[in-house]
């Protein structure tokens, strides 16, 4: 018996989502619809009002060339459209609507204040005109604002949300789903024009271009952007590869010279692979325990989950989109503003060699180790008492993985303004974590070859060196200084 179909021609909405397996937008689109297609929409002039940068989108954009490579195979043709703003989206896909006579639009939702306010708007506008729309929560395990305290709110801490969402997954909810099925080609109605002209006169076509407004994304379809290759087959390679190796997760994770990450943030981040694909390995390595078995397995769900959490976060607190900190109270804290000691920090010039080598770490290859993202994180904004929301900004430009929620839910972390924030009085010490997690200062010398030279001892806190900057500020003083104003606030 012949598949019925509940609607004729179908739409998915990419963005964050770049995969053909596991995406619940196409997999429930093509179960529905008899003809499917896919568009990608990119809003330049956002992107980059969002402080999003040349190597994040240049993957972004080759993830999606990767994917359409994919969606031939199963008859789904991708349009390519170019919209400056996220309010020109609505009206935008009308005209895309009415031009393919689409019956129903599928996304897979976002979470950001703004990207919600998009994401309503199109719902709205379309609904007007009779078309169907079907958001899906899909970069996370449960839809924000879904997991909540006994009396109905939201959580403000790791723990208890960690514990809650422990306890109401099911198998069915960490199981990925198939790829779309294949779009038999036999009937004419199966056939989409390769570009047409929209009313207003914007192209519509089936081609990723090799250039975009504001961005320098010329070498994305490539294949490997800043050295990491592009794409869902590149992401489940490097799922398997660090499923070798996840058992030994807790106990080198910290150490930055090793590679011992999964180094899975970029897919994670443009969608090449889906959380339910990461939780699931983990499980089915750890005898489906979320707890206990194997440190290390146990170690990197959490972590997962405290992507989820951030993630949960946005939707609870908009004023975390609005660069406002969680804690209120912490704006008075008097932040410094000073831009040429910022610009020290940025280059990796403090005259810190952990942090110094971990900002080169991310200048030169869009990505940073995680515990050092701590360690700079906290001397920009308790040491140097810069601004968190500046280091925020900066590593947004600059990471291959700048997901927003966790980035800003990182900052706020270590900085103390955020929920569940680390204690104010928490400091990272950098020479301590250096000598710790760096003992014979194997990273340092990779990426400040200024102090190679020096011993295993002196290269933590060297003397001057030659071409080598003196200490941009005072550590302990400034540890000092940070605990005693967190202290006032009230």
């Amino acid at each position: 018996m012949s598949q019925q179909f509940t609607l004729g021609r179908g739409l998915v909405w990419l963005r964050s989502d770049l995969r053909l397996h596991d995406n619940s937008a196409l997999y429930h689109a093509s179960k529905c619809c008899e003809q499917l297609a896919a568009i990608f929409i990119a809003c330049p002039d956002s992107w980059k009002s969002h402080n999003e940068g040349d190597v994040l989108v240049a993957f972004r954009m080759g993830c999606l060339y990767e994917l359409q490579l994919q969606l031939q195979t199963k008859n789904i043709p991708l349009y390519f459209l170019e919209v400056p703003t996220f309010s020109g989206v609505p009206q935008a896909l009308q005209k895309i609507i009415r031009r393919l006579k689409i019956d129903a639009l599928f996304a897979n939702a976002e979470y950001p204040l703004n990207e919600q306010r998009r994401d309503n708007a199109v719902r709205e506008k379309l609904q007007r005109s009779g078309i169907q729309v079907n958001y899906y929560s899909d970069r996370t395990l449960f839809s924000p604002g879904s997991v909540r305290t006994g009396s109905g709110d939201p959580y403000r801490v790791f723990t208890p949300f960690k514990r809650a969402l422990i306890e109401r997954c099911t198998d069915s909810d960490v199981k990925p789903l198939p790829a779309p099925r294949k779009i038999p080609l036999t009937d004419e109605r199966a056939q989409w024009p390769r570009s047409v002209t929209l009313e207003g006169g914007e192209k519509l076509n089936q081609k990723v271009p090799g250039k975009l407004l504001h961005f320098s994304i010329e070498a994305f379809n490539s294949g490997v952007v800043n050295g990491w290759k592009t794409g869902e087959k590149a992401a489940q390679k490097r799922l398997k590869a660090f499923s070798e190796i996840v058992n030994k997760y807790q106990a080198k994770r910290d150490f930055p010279a090793l590679d011992s990450t999964s180094r899975l943030s970029p897919y994670l981040n443009s969608g090449a692979i889906s959380i339910r694909q990461c939780v699931g390995m983990a499980l089915k390595l750890n005898d489906g325990h979320w707890l206990g078995g194997q440190d290390g397995i146990a170690c990197w769900i959490s972590e997962l989950i405290w992507r989820e959490f951030y993630t949960h976060l946005l939707v609870d607190f908009p004023r975390l989109s609005k660069g406002k900190p969680f804690r209120e109270e912490t704006d008075q804290i008097p932040w410094s503003y000073d831009k040429d000691r910022f610009e020290r920090w940025s280059r990796g010039e403090t005259g810190v060699p952990i942090v110094d080598a971990a900002m080169r770490q991310l200048n030169e290859t869009a990505w940073m180790h995680n515990r050092l993202r701590m360690i700079v994180a906290s001397f920009l904004s308790k040491n140097m008492l810069i601004d968190w929301r500046w280091g925020e900004r900066y590593f947004m430009q600059r990471l291959i993985d700048a997901d927003f929620a966790s980035n800003n839910g990182g900052w706020q972390w270590t900085a103390s303004t955020g929920t569940d924030a680390a204690p104010y009085f928490r400091v990272f010490n950098p020479y301590s974590q250096s000598r710790k997690f760096d003992p014979k200062g194997e990273f340092i010398r990779k990426f400040v070859p200024e102090l190679a030279s020096l011993d295993d001892k002196g290269i933590h806190d060297p003397p001057p060196v030659a071409g080598y900057p003196q200490v941009i500020c005072d550590v302990g003083a400034g540890r000092k200084r940070a605990i005693e104003l967190f202290s006032k606030l009230k």
